[in-house]
């Protein structure tokens, strides 16, 4: 009862200064009225992690004209538009880390952007992949954005022959053959070829020939394993890479030095 009698003789009161100014009544309203609609509809959205993507890009998949109590109820559904963009690997919408005055109308998008490792020949034309055997975009995209990164090159990789999980597994193992080898070998991978059964030839910075890896399911020996066993043979053989046509060590204990042929020495014979 005592409130109803509050709100009565508000709305009495109001009515009144209304009646007696009624221009000083409408621009105070007019002026609440725009509070309330920029504590309701403004906001500040901060976008962390970008490094190939532009600010823009994102923002054309933010509704930012919805409301903030919507962006607070709806966070999962904006995390999922962002990640439709092929070079967003993981996005998450929280309220800013600030006091707790601003956390009401301000968010960070923080974006977690796909890694491009691999260049891949699809259709003809040359794609980025990344380092879990995703096709993101033509290499023409990569190249308008900024990025200091190294690609590797992909051969054997039979796309339209296979199914889309089949060659993303083969690029996953693609991955780890690239971070493990060069961590044991310490050289630079330049070209890596799809053998098939899991083998893989890799060519070096500085080597002229290629050295086979066993990365599928059956190889007898790990990965850093046949790194390791890389690294003492290019130590030894050094002095005559020259001669060297291929390393395999896709074999259970041993590597096998493939020497080029040994030329055909030609004797000139003088007329007469």
């Amino acid at each position: 009862m005592r409130a109803l009698i509050t709100i009565v003789t508000a709305l009495s009161v109001g009515v009144l200064l209304a009646l007696d100014n009624p221009q000083g009544f409408f621009r105070v309203s007019r002026g609440v009225s725009d509070k309330a609609g920029a504590i309701w509809n403004e906001k500040d959205v901060r976008i962390d992690g970008l490094r190939l993507l532009s600010r823009a890009e994102v923002e054309r998949l933010l509704p930012l004209d919805r409301s903030v109590a919507w962006w607070h109820a709806n966070a999962t559904q904006i995390e999922a538009k962002l990640s439709q963009n092929a070079w967003v690997s993981e996005a998450t919408v929280t309220s800013c880390p600030d006091s707790w005055t601003s956390r009401w109308g301000c968010f960070l998008v923080s974006i977690e952007e796909r890694q491009p490792m691999f260049l891949a020949t699809l259709n003809g034309d040359s794609w980025v992949v990344d380092r879990e055997g995703t096709f993101l975009a033509p290499l023409s995209d990569l190249k308008s954005r900024s990025f200091s990164g190294r690609l590797v090159n992909l051969k054997g990789v039979a796309v339209s022959r296979h199914s889309p999980d089949l060659v993303r597994a083969q690029l996953s193992v693609a991955s780890r053959l690239r971070e493990t080898v060069e961590h044991e070998v310490s050289k630079t991978i330049v070209e890596l070829e799809f053998l098939g059964q899991g083998d893989f030839a890799i060519s070096f910075e500085g080597l002229s020939f290629p050295i086979v890896f066993a990365a599928g399911q059956d190889a007898k020996v790990p990965l850093p394993e046949q790194g390791a066993r890389c690294a003492a043979l290019l130590k030894q053989l050094a002095p005559r890479f020259s001669e060297v046509a291929k390393i395999d060590l896709a074999f259970d204990r041993v590597g096998v030095v493939q020497f080029k042929p040994a030329p055909t020495i030609q004797k000139e014979i003088a007329a007469g």
